[in-house]
């Protein structure tokens, strides 16, 4: 009898972690579903960056003041580089994202293409290299980093709209970052999911509903990479953006700001924008 009550409560704790479990996924999908409906609720966006490599940082991090003042003086261990981002968000969730680089000089021209895809589709990924004049395809995956900084070419594509149905998410915690209440997430690629990263935490803001800060792993599980989006304000009801982005690779002591400098959401951008042609041959939009 004594063995068969030990069974009985045993059966019902498992039974009650596996409920938590569920529950704490669920919640965590919810949220990061949310947030990602809302990132992606204006139809279109339109940015124009200053992008600053830092390297040997400061710990404490950067201010707007600071990387303005970088852009505008220039200064030993940074470089400078401008870019302009398209984004079309589309409703079947058929995303297209185009970059194009206009400094330093050896950059400009330089410019990627993104097709985004749905279910288990792999994204389309294009590059242009002015000093090849061709356009080539990416492979997905691809470890391999944008113009020199610490953004990899994944990093483009799921900074502008994750697939949430490719990863698991759960909740692990809520925090305060910068004063802001947040809740706190991990999130793992399922194993038909092709990452770089082994899993994230992402820290979603309460009331924002918006990542302030998201820590990416290596396959080896150590911490690669850290994001603090700050500056947010908000750019259409309910919709926030971040005019500062930091990410930050502390394994090799380095970071890329990303201080956005004019953005324009639901504006009307032409369809040749997201075309291979344009990549080669970039006009005013």
């Amino acid at each position: 009898m004594v063995r068969l009550r030990h069974l009985v409560f045993t059966f019902a704790v498992l039974s009650w972690c596996a409920g938590a479990v569920a529950h704490a996924e669920s919640d965590a999908l919810t949220l990061i579903t949310d947030t990602w409906t809302r990132y992606r609720s204006v139809k279109s966006e339109r940015e124009e960056s200053e992008i600053l490599i830092v390297s040997a940082p400061l710990a404490a991090g950067y201010s707007r003041a600071d990387a303005e003042a970088m852009a505008r003086d220039g200064r030993s261990g940074v470089i400078h580089k401008r870019a302009v981002r398209h984004v079309l968000y589309a409703p079947d969730g058929h995303d297209k994202i185009h970059l194009l680089f206009s400094l330093p000089v050896d950059d400009a021209g330089l410019g990627m293409l993104v097709w985004r895809q749905t279910d288990n589709a792999q994204d389309d990924m294009w590059l242009f290299m002015p000093g090849y004049r061709a356009v080539r395809r990416i492979p997905v995956s691809s470890k391999q980093r944008l113009a020199g900084t610490d953004l990899l070419y994944e990093d483009v594509r799921e900074l502008a709209g994750e697939r949430t149905d490719r990863f698991t998410y759960k909740t692990i915690g809520a925090e305060s970052i910068d004063g802001r209440a947040t809740d706190v997430v991990s999130a793992t690629p399922k194993a038909d999911t092709v990452s770089a990263y082994s899993s994230r935490k992402v820290w979603v803001d309460k009331e924002w509903v918006f990542p302030l800060k998201v820590e990416f792993y290596d396959p080896a599980g150590k911490l690669w990479k850290v994001l603090h989006n700050t500056e947010v304000r908000e750019v259409a009801s309910g919709v926030h953006r971040a005019d500062l982005g930091e990410m930050r690779d502390v394994q090799e002591n380095e970071c890329t700001l990303l201080l956005v400098t004019k953005r324009s959401v639901g504006v009307e951008i032409p369809a040749q924008v997201f075309t291979e042609d344009y990549l080669v041959h970039p006009g005013a939009d």
